[in-house]
């Protein structure tokens, strides 16, 4: 939301993470807060205060934190998961909890994933939907209420874009710019005009233009190309924002908002991003998970505190997360579990500084937990990481200028000769490439290869090996032989 709303990597523009001296950017997940059912995916069931970074696992390109359990995906399109298993939303073929992750069964080229409160989601390039766990209100969309231990398709859906899991209901973005629902429809969170529970995809009513999708415990959120939040479903804490608490079986427009580029639906309680940056929040307040510096419950949007230069927001159960854009992430709310980060388990009213994390590109929200694809501060350097031949620490750094950047990147590679041979570029030793790759593992250009000097700059113009323009997007720049990564952004 997230929890319950899929996280997927954002496309900003303006962000080049710098690697540390010794490694590349190896997308690493990071966790903290609750995880008595190893949703964390330390190999323990320990509650931890400040992120640690989720055990054998690498290559991230997206998460998504549920409840009690966690998803990611690789750059290869597969899913794994961790975390509690007890309806199968893990997608392993059992229902034993996961303390590490495992692998998502008969599942691959996942361009997105949602976990719920008990069921998960995903996404595959050909805009079928897939889906596994618990299927009491028809969440999965496969026309039973059975449950399922490993992805099913979702019945009667096509063209699908996004996806995003709430407590029992799920929903979808078409390409056509319309929502459509299924599953628990209690209060009317399917927006369809009825209470009525789905067990296929409903088109949701008097929705058209949406450009992004959230889904909350029971509610529903929904932002449109002109930049206007609309919101249907549990309203009983004013999650909604129509300045009442009535439940809504169609969607409505928030009140006094707009501007909007993301949104994102928590247990009770909703935000959105502004074009300024900003962070606005609305519903379920006790814990602080508004920000705005009080416990008070608020019908319509107010401004979280002392934010500034967000590029993208979660929210969890009862608690909220942002992310700047110098690669650090605040937070506020509920933190019994730790979920903040702060080395606390004091609530917060106004967003703090979650510790020790850094070069952060994706947050998520569980319902306890929290997800991050960052790098930890002050960690030593992973056995794993690139040596000489004479076993000391390579210096390898990549920079890319300028940040921001528009569609021509120049890349300068320091220290690379230390992992390709001599540092004078003679014969000796392994040759080294620069390559630049999409999320499916697909070359796009090589920017440069063999025995390169100390300090390389080397230059990508945007465009894949036959001169084509790329699309706006995440790519991975990798240096051959070396399995770490650097994620970087292109308009």
């Amino acid at each position: 939301m997230n929890r319950f709303n899929a996280f997927i990597v954002p496309i900003f523009i303006g962000m080049c993470l710098l690697a540390g001296a010794g490694r590349l950017y190896s997308a690493d997940v990071l966790a903290w807060g609750g995880n008595g059912f190893g949703q964390l995916g330390d190999s323990t069931n320990t509650e931890r205060w400040e992120p640690v970074q989720t055990h054998n696992i690498a290559d991230v390109i997206a998460i998504s934190a549920g409840n009690h359990h966690s998803l990611a995906i690789k750059s290869g399109g597969t899913v794994w998961a961790w975390g509690s298993n007890y309806t199968g939303q893990l997608g392993d073929s059992t229902t034993t909890n996961r303390w590490e992750p495992v692998q998502t069964h008969n599942l691959t080229d996942v361009v997105a994933i949602s976990g719920g409160y008990y069921h998960s989601l995903a996404l595959k390039p050909d805009s079928t939907v897939w889906a596994w766990g618990y299927n009491y209100f028809g969440q999965l969309g496969d026309s039973t209420d059975t449950e399922r231990w490993e992805p099913v398709q979702t019945h009667n859906l096509t063209d699908a874009i996004a996806i995003s899991a709430g407590y029992g209901h799920s929903l979808a973005l078409k390409s056509d710019s319309t929502v459509w629902a299924w599953g628990r429809n209690l209060n009317g969170q399917l927006g369809d005009s009825t209470d009525t529970e789905r067990w296929e995809p409903v088109q949701t009513h008097n929705l058209t233009d949406v450009i992004a999708i959230s889904a909350g415990s029971n509610h529903s959120l929904a932002l449109k190309s002109d930049s206007t939040v609309w919101a249907w479903g549990y309203n009983y804490y004013g999650q909604i924002g129509d300045s009442t608490t009535t439940d809504r079986w169609e969607p409505v427009q928030t009140h006094n908002i707009g501007n909007v580029i993301a949104i994102a639906g928590g247990e009770c309680h909703s935000l959105a991003l502004k074009s300024d940056s900003t962070v606005w929040a609305w519903g379920f307040n006790l814990n602080g998970e508004l920000g705005d510096g009080t416990n008070i419950t608020r019908l319509e949007p107010v401004k979280t505190h002392n934010l500034t230069d967000i590029i993208a927001i979660s929210a969890g159960g009862h608690h909220s997360l942002a992310l700047k854009s110098d690669g650090t992430v605040w937070a506020c709310g509920h933190n019994y579990y730790g979920q903040i980060g702060d080395s606390t388990i004091t609530n917060r009213w106004e967003p703090v500084q979650t510790h020790n994390i850094t070069d952060v590109i994706a947050i998520s929200g569980g319902g306890y937990h929290s997800l991050a694809i960052g790098e930890l501060t002050g960690v030593e350097e992973s056995e794993d990481s690139p040596e000489t031949s004479s076993g000391q620490m390579s210096e390898v750094r990549l920079q890319c200028y300028p940040n921001p950047f528009t569609t021509v990147v120049s890349v300068k590679c320091l220290g690379i000769s230390a992992i390709g041979g001599s540092a004078s570029g003679g014969s000796e030793g392994q040759k080294v490439s620069l390559k630049v790759y999409d999320l499916s593992g697909r070359l796009v250009k090589t920017l440069a290869t063999g025995h390169l000097p100390l300090t390389t700059a080397v230059y990508w113009d945007g465009k894949d090996k036959d001169g084509k323009e790329v699309k706006s997007g995440i790519y991975f720049l990798k240096v051959k032989g070396y399995e770490p990564v650097k994620l970087i952004k292109l308009r």
